[in-house]
């Protein structure tokens, strides 16, 4: 078992490594990980998904524990206080089988759903691989039946209350000390504290929210780089969670940007058309929301320039390869073509710019004004 340990003790080394590269991923804009090589091979691209997370613990998290608690038996059986001749062979064929199939499992998740690899984690499935063979052949070397293993292991534990109980009672207070104490600081980019609401396209293919059975719908002109859009829109929405049953607000696109805004004459967003493109390659895939929140949300904290869409893509857990591809061959340009060509029609020029009916209203609509409209909509 000497072997075993030892491989423990090199998957504990990779768990911390990976635990690290996603805490620096997910809160140093700055950090960039010697294992981000390509594409494909992308440490980054893997932790920022929101499949490194699990149960409210990064994996890399739940990999150091096993890792320690499978070494911590793999140094138990090389002492004289083991609790049988064969302990605790059962529950290492247990454990390191289980390792084997979560590895398939997230090997399984990187290839179909993120596109990318990340080259620590191979490294654990590799070690999680090893741990098997290892325990296999020990196995072999007992002549005796996997479950009698595992038998004997459970039935020397109950023979053991202080033992099972010291042993249950480490495991309750580390797993509630990690969950108390290591703070979400991955979590998913948007507005958290925005009302949930009904959401879905109209019969033009226009993204709305708020009510299924409108009595008020509000057309929101708007360009993702645009700050005073930001706010006014998260104003808006907190606006429409207040009468969920009666207001809908239509988002239209209008972004200042001569890459698809044929009106402008000088820059002036450079990058409004390509997160307005963002947004609607996330609708593709039913999305759109999310990724209109995560593009708003994240300009709070990070630079317009430091923004990738992308990296947005897949920390909302989108299928990478066909957001990728929707963003590169223009699948959604004609849309927002449409959008603006309406605001040129409607001799918009600034953004927002809000529509209820005919009636245009810049900037914002003041709270007062919304509830005279609703009282006037028979």
């Amino acid at each position: 078992m000497l072997s075993f340990a030892l491989l423990s003790l090199l998957g504990v080394a990779v768990a911390i490594e990976l635990t690290r590269i996603h805490v620096f991923v997910h809160t140093d804009p700055s950090y960039h990980s010697v294992c981000a090589m390509s594409e494909g091979v992308n440490c980054e691209t893997v932790a920022v998904s929101p499949y490194s997370v699990f149960a409210g613990l990064p994996i890399s998290v739940w990999g150091l524990v096993g890792y320690l608690v499978m070494g911590g038996l793999a140094f138990w059986s090389l002492s004289k206080r083991r609790l049988h001749p064969t302990w605790p062979l059962g529950l290492l064929l247990v454990l390191s089988a289980f390792s084997v199939a979560t590895s398939a499992v997230l090997a399984f998740i990187s290839a179909t759903r993120i596109d990318s690899f990340c080259l620590f984690c191979m490294g654990s499935y590799a070690i999680n691989t090893g741990l098997f063979i290892v325990s296999l052949i020990a196995w072999r070397q007992t002549r005796a039946h996997a479950w009698s293993l595992v038998l004997s292991d459970v039935k020397g534990l109950v023979e053991q209350p202080v033992v099972f109980a010291a042993l249950t009672l480490a495991g309750v207070v580390t797993l509630g000390a990690l969950l108390t104490f290591i703070p979400s600081y991955w979590r998913t980019p948007g507005w958290t504290d925005l009302p949930k609401l009904a959401s879905g396209t109209d019969e033009s293919g226009h993204h709305w929210i708020g009510a299924r059975n409108p009595r008020l719908t509000i057309v929101e002109f708007s360009d993702y780089e645009c700050p005073h859009c930001r706010a006014a829109h998260k104003g808006m929405r907190l606006l429409a969670a207040k009468h969920p049953e009666q207001i809908r607000l239509v988002h239209r696109h209008l972004p200042l940007d001569m890459a698809c805004h044929p009106g402008l004459h000088r820059p002036f967003h450079a990058r409004a058309c390509l997160f307005a493109e963002a947004a609607e390659c996330a609708g593709v895939q039913g999305r759109f929301w999310e990724m209109n929140d995560a593009l708003f949300s994240i300009q709070e904290t990070v630079k317009t320039d430091d923004v990738d869409p992308v990296e947005l893509a897949v920390r909302l857990g989108l299928n990478r390869s066909d957001f990728k591809r929707c963003l590169e061959d223009h699948a959604t340009a004609e849309r927002i073509a449409a959008d603006v060509r309406e605001s040129m029609q409607r001799r918009l020029t600034g953004t927002p710019s809000f529509l209820v009916g005919e009636r245009l209203f810049m900037g914002r609509i003041p709270e007062a004004e919304l509830e005279q409209l609703l009282v006037e909509t028979p």
